[in-house]
């Protein structure tokens, strides 16, 4: 998508709007006539247009026949027009192609940023996505489920809840077999997951007047989160780094906006799962609402007006009643450590032994599991359609397949739009142990400026019975499959040390568990991340009967958070029928609305940073 920016903004030249290289500013072409407003959109290519005002109908009919699709056309709305707030208008009928109108209320950054926001989600919306026979229909009833983290195992449980028989395979050894290191994210990482409404967030700059976040090219040790020796990343790995830092700040706001949506979907169907499952929650040290805690008075008021407009507050709490309401937390909030929380809706669970009951209840339902099982492959005919994957179990004839890859499971993204999108970022673990007086609700931490600046601390027990605190923090991008540099991990289990060290003065390490497999000291575990902060979700037709073959990952921080949404998005897709997330998570997203203006993998814009 091209779009024309006319607005004369003198705003605009201090912001990063214009990064992603598919936004023209012209604003000469306001106030010009309109044949010379139609020569500056068919100049530039351009789909879209932002002004100070409605084009007439002749300028619009002629611009629509030039193009291959729907135009959009922006405007700003008169003072006192009695319009209200910037509302989509039906699409009006023109010849060849609608034209989508979208009245705009001034003409500022923010007014600038909507009008972006609407053209590039109306490009988003508009693209089709496969969709599954519903089985009423005669479409397949059984389903091929790669990957056993905790994102696959909520969408088999949907699945098997709504009538499909489902096959797990996974190749790591059963939980709970083997040393931490031989597992993918949910089971490699330690036995704590947390749901907020900004669980899954987006992290690129959102600041309108801010810099490209460059935390990717300076390493953990250096602050920042780059957890390889910047000498080994290979080209791809650059653009991707670089395509991370391309997203202009209102695009960014735009994902996050569509991030939050998808979140308060699967809070409620948290809720109902919760309800409809209970065994899935029993000894699970369930620990509802999320106490938010913050060392820089600044960024604790920023972060309150963000969950304020969310509906995210269920209390302010100032240094006082932190340690007044939460004494495990005293020594911190009188020593200056904190600077107050916020007190917000979630939950924290175990999430090896949530994983256990979901293994537990699917094996009851009739689903079967297959470990140390490798699916390496997924062949396609000369077309590209996809004719078979190579696994070690067989796929089920007519049986739709759902991969859910992680980090590691790049051959399952050949050939699809997924390839080379998804790629590491670690966080660290450690455990304290949970002293008198003990902390009774889980953590989200934010230390400005600190090495690991962002940590969960989960109220948890151990595999004695014992009550524990596990605290996660960091980011270390590890690249496509590089494994992290050894001085980087050191530095991050620092900065965990430190984080337990200042929040909890008096506490310790716990003593290892006689449990061989928990993993007691420093462990981590590789996220998928994506340059977009979005999530993926790939849909293609598998066979003449309706089957499907999907994939999502890329969830950044939020897989755990966002699963029953996930889980409903793949059902709704094997039904036949759309969901939100279809179009959001689209992996051609961002791609197709820079049409290529952007960095893109292979590509390099500047040297990274030396590790030294």
């Amino acid at each position: 998508m091209k779009i024309l920016l006319t607005l004369p903004s003198p705003d605009l030249a201090a912001t990063d709007f214009l990064r992603s290289g598919n936004v023209v500013h012209d604003p000469s072409a306001d106030s010009a006539p309109d044949d010379r407003l139609l020569d500056a959109l068919l100049l530039h290519g351009a789909t879209a247009l932002i002004a100070t005002r409605r084009p007439d109908d002749a300028l619009l009919r002629t611009w629509a026949q030039h193009t291959a699709g729907p135009v959009h056309v922006a405007y700003a709305v008169p003072a006192g027009s009695g319009t209200g707030t910037a509302r989509e208008l039906p699409p009006r009928a023109h010849p060849v192609h609608p034209v989508h109108e979208f009245p705009l209320d001034g003409t500022g950054l923010d007014a600038i940023a909507t009008a972006l926001a609407h053209c590039e989600r109306a490009a988003a919306l508009a693209r089709p996505v496969p969709a599954g026979a519903a089985p009423e229909a005669g479409g397949p009833r059984d389903v091929f489920l790669i990957g056993a983290g905790v994102v696959n195992l909520v969408t088999a449980l949907h699945l098997a809840d709504n009538g499909y028989r489902v096959t797990v395979v996974d190749r790591s050894p059963a939980p709970g077999t083997a040393g931490w290191e031989a597992y993918g994210c949910t089971h490699a990482g330690d036995d704590a997951r947390m749901f907020t409404f900004t669980e899954m967030d987006n992290y690129g700059n959102q600041d309108f007047h801010g810099d490209a976040p460059d935390w990717f090219r300076h390493s953990v040790e250096k602050h920042g989160w780059l957890a390889r020796d910047p000498e080994t990343l290979t080209p791809q790995e650059q653009a991707w780094i670089d395509e991370f830092e391309a997203i202009p700040s209102w695009l960014a706001r735009t994902y996050n906006a569509d991030i939050f949506s998808l979140s308060a979907e699967a809070g409620r169907e948290w809720t109902a799962l919760r309800a409809r499952f209970p065994r899935l929650f029993e000894d699970v040290v369930l620990t509802d609402d999320i106490l938010r805690v913050y060392s820089d008075p600044a960024h604790l008021r920023a972060s309150l007006g963000r969950h304020r407009v969310i509906g995210a507050v269920l209390r302010e709490l100032s240094p006082a009643d932190l340690a007044r309401e939460h004494p495990a937390l005293a020594a911190a909030a009188r020593g200056g450590t904190l600077a107050g929380g916020i007190l917000v809706p979630g939950f924290t669970v175990n999430v090896h032994k949530f994983t256990q009951r979901a293994i537990e209840l699917l094996t009851d339902l009739g689903g079967r599991f297959h470990w140390d099982t490798t699916v390496t492959g997924v062949r396609r005919g000369p077309d590209g359609a996809v004719t078979g994957f190579d696994s070690a179990v067989p796929v089920p004839e007519h049986a739709h397949v759902v991969a859910s890859p992680g980090v590691h499971g790049a051959e399952l993204l050949r050939g699809t739009p997924c390839e080379g999108l998804i790629h590491g970022v670690l966080g660290g673990w450690m455990r304290a142990r949970n002293h008198t007086p003990a902390l009774r609700n889980s953590l989200k931490v934010a230390r400005r400026g600190h090495v690991t600046e962002d940590a969960n601390v989960t109220v948890a027990r151990d595999g004695d019975g014992r009550e524990v605190l596990i605290v996660g923090s960091g980011y270390g991008y590890t690249g496509a499959a590089g494994e992290p540099d050894e001085r980087q991990l050191t530095a991050m289990r620092a900065g965990v040390a430190d984080t337990i060290e200042r929040l909890f003065p008096d506490g310790d390490e716990p003593a290892a568990s006689s449990h061989p497999h928990e993993g007691y000291g420093f462990k981590y575990c590789v996220r998928p991340w994506t340059t977009t902060s979005l999530g993926l979700y790939h849909c293609e037709p598998l066979g003449p009967d309706g089957s499907l073959y999907v994939v999502t990952g890329g969830h950044n921080t939020g897989g755990f958070a966002q699963s029953p949404a996930i889980a409903r998005a793949v059902l709704a897709s094997l039904r036949g029928e759309t969901h939100p997330m279809h179009t959001l998570y689209h992996p051609e997203r961002y791609p197709a609305f820079t049409g290529g203006a952007g960095p893109r993998p292979g590509a390099t814009l500047r040297p990274l940073a030396s590790r030294a």
